[in-house]
């Protein structure tokens, strides 16, 4: 009977069996390609990954094919075979002829040296700095063995923290759009750099998915005026109902004389169509309504701009409002808000109306206000003596929007309070002086500026946020139509990133970055919108049993889980002795049955008859999914597959045996 192997990976140990047709061979140059794809037993010859190429035979043929690529006198190949999990033939691993190999910190280079004389291993490069002792090493026929044995007795070396193969990784990608400006739109998909984190983004195109919108689901854009002939604001069936109600006609088009520059790039952050040109929106696939006024309005115009709009459009995006000042709504506008919030919209089950919070890091209400001082953009700095109160931003039927930055912080010109329902990303710049440098990154979106350039990368402000979240919201409403717009919101407030910045504003000082205990922050409202999320949880909503149409809440949350401690090394072995520990920060019992727990390496299992009373703590003994000792990630994922908790830990964590690592 043949020995069993194993494969190690991020800390695990995977009981593998090798294919019977498929193995990988590192060909050399063309014509060694050409002499093995024209062998008789061979099937199919394919390349995965530079010079390393999978090979299929006849069953019952593959050793033999192996045995003579190895054995050829003109250029002997280097062959593998491919394996799989134990009992899982529909996963395959695909080895090079490399193995990575950490030594014990502190072990000599001679003695580094002797081990890899011993294993038939030769030095290709050093992970990192030196001193970190991790080398990417190749298995030469010295070893006499392949990679997997061989690093199967690396392995059992106490020299060795890990040794493990250079796999060949395989993988699919999330949806991404051909347009070639969505490489740098951080704010949808963001990885590592300059002042950027991997996560500031909306993680839109894990959503996209699932859907890129609809055109049923109109997202409507009041502002200055919209460049029409702009690539991405084309399509079929692309803009619906225009209106323009400072020419009174339906050609809402911008004046460059009248600076009519800002419309434009949000509606391209919102809704800007995938066309694989240029840029791309949140929502691409949704339908645009562009609706213009010039910035100055009475309260009868206000009211039919919104009568026209709140009718017809499931999204109202708006960003624009009053400078700080004493600003309330008129009694007309508000009760109108709070109409069309709950019966607007072209099906009658209310629109969704976003608001910029504005862009002066002023609280958004502040009755008792002395003195506030703030820049206005062409004036210079300026002081509000008095009550403050940005109306359309207060209003209960608004969504409000603040700003945070590529460095997941809050902008520092971001209006604040307790009326800030989210936040989404945009740019940074100091409040009162522009000159005084604040890290973070512009938007990328479509433009027509007065240098008549079709693109911006300048684009920012609160301006930039709002239509982020309309997109979001449009994206939701995509998913499951029969929503209502109260439930949609109900949605993007519970699917939040928490992001939070213990740093003080460069104004006041003030830190309200934290989320007090009903999950609000006065900076970020219930935290940064995330796509992904609010478009699986709106899959959840279902109708009700007595068929009246109406949809109901799904019952598993999307947060107030915490994966709060977790045992990763026991005292002696570590298989079936695991745990991790769960805290309920809800004011509801949780039952658990069908969440998931998975590792860094995506191995996972179900949690089945248990449940978590609010406030308490609940320990699950790990069965199926192994926790490395050198570092990873533990998740947290509900019924649908949303993460709930993600915490990570480091090698150094890991190695302490009998602790709890507490998050």
């Amino acid at each position: 009977m043949a020995s069993q192997n194993y494969l190690y990976r991020g800390g695990e140990q995977i009981a593998i069996e090798k294919e019977d047709e498929f193995f990988t061979v590192m060909i050399p140059d063309a014509q060694q390609l050409e002499e093995i794809t024209k062998m008789e037993p061979v099937e199919h010859v394919q390349q995965v990954f530079e010079n390393v190429y999978k090979v299929q035979t006849e069953k019952g043929e593959l050793d033999e094919v192996m045995q003579r690529l190895r054995t050829d006198d003109r250029a002997p190949g280097i062959c593998h075979h491919a394996y799989h999990p134990e009992g899982d033939e529909a996963t395959r691993y695909y080895l090079t002829d490399l193995l990575t190999v950490a030594f014990q910190p502190g072990l000599t280079f001679t003695a580094i040296e002797r081990i890899l004389e011993q294993h038939g291993l030769k030095f290709i490069r050093t992970f990192g700095d030196e001193a970190l002792m991790t080398f990417l090493l190749q298995v030469t026929k010295s070893a006499g063995k392949n990679p997997v044995k061989v690093s199967e007795d690396l392995q059992s070396r106490p020299e060795v923290l890990f040794a493990e193969p250079n796999l060949v990784n395989r993988f699919q990608s999330f949806y991404t759009p051909l347009d070639p400006l969505f490489k740098n739109q951080w704010h949808l998909k963001s990885t590592r750099g300059v002042e950027l984190l991997p996560d500031a983004h909306v993680d839109a195109a894990r959503a996209w998915s699932t859907t890129r919108g609809k055109r049923g689901i109109i997202v409507a854009v009041i502002d200055d005026g919209f460049d029409l002939t702009h690539p991405d604001l084309q399509g079929e069936g692309k803009v619906v109902f225009p209106r323009d109600f400072v020419d009174g006609d339906e050609w809402p088009l911008p004046v460059r004389a009248r600076g009519d520059y800002h419309g434009t790039p949000c509606a391209g952050i919102a809704i800007a169509e995938e066309n694989g040109d240029g840029a791309i929106g949140v929502a691409p696939n949704c339908a645009f309504m562009p609706v213009r006024f010039g910035m100055t309005a009475d309260d009868r115009l206000l009211y039919d701009i919104f009568d026209y709009t709140g009718r017809r459009a499931d999204v109202i995006s708006c960003s624009w409002g009053p400078v700080p000042v004493f600003a309330p709504l008129s009694s007309l506008l508000s009760q109108q808000l709070t109409q069309l919030s709950l019966t607007g919209g072209p099906r009658g089950k209310g629109c969704i109306i976003v608001f910029a919070a504005g862009n002066y890091n002023a609280p958004i209400r502040a009755v008792d206000n002395v003195r506030f001082q703030w820049r206005h953009a062409t004036q210079g700095l300026k002081e509000t003596h008095g009550a403050l109160l940005n109306g359309h931003a207060a209003h209960p039927s608004v969504v409000t929007v603040a700003a945070s930055t590529s460095m997941n912080s809050k902008a520092a010109y971001s209006n604040w309070g307790k009326e800030i329902n989210l936040c989404a990303p945009s740019d940074n710049m100091h409040p009162l002086d522009p000159q005084i440098r604040q890290p973070g990154r512009s938007i990328w979106t479509i433009s027509n500026d007065n240098r008549g350039r079709r693109y911006t990368d300048k684009f920012g402000g609160t301006s930039a946020a709002a239509p982020i979240v309309a997109g979001v919201a449009a994206l939701g409403w995509s998913a499951q139509p029969e929503l209502s717009a109260d439930q949609v919101k109900e949605i993007l407030y519970s699917t939040t990133d928490k992001i939070t910045d213990p740093q003080p504003d460069p104004v006041f000082q003030l830190r309200k970055g934290f989320y007090d205990e009903n999950g609000h922050s006065e900076w970020f409202g219930y935290g940064k919108v995330n796509a992904y999320k609010a478009v699986q949880q709106a899959l959840l909503w279902q109708k009700n049993t007595d068929d009246t149409g109406v949809l109901e809440k799904p019952s598993c949350p999307t947060e107030g889980i915490h994966i709060a401690a977790a045992l990763v090394n026991p005292v002696g072995r570590d298989q079936g002795r695991e745990m991790i520990a769960l805290f309920n920060a809800t004011n509801a019992t949780i039952k658990l049955d069908d969440w998931e727990i998975r590792n860094r390496a995506g191995r996972s299992e179900q949690i089945t008859d248990m449940h978590i009373e609010p406030g308490q703590t609940l320990h699950i003994l790990l069965t199926k999914v192994p926790l490395s000792n050198l570092g990873g990630s533990i998740e947290l994922l509900n019924p649908a597959g949303v993460s709930v908790s993600l915490v990570h830990y480091s090698m150094w964590q890991g190695m302490r045996e009998g602790w709890w690592i507490k998050f």
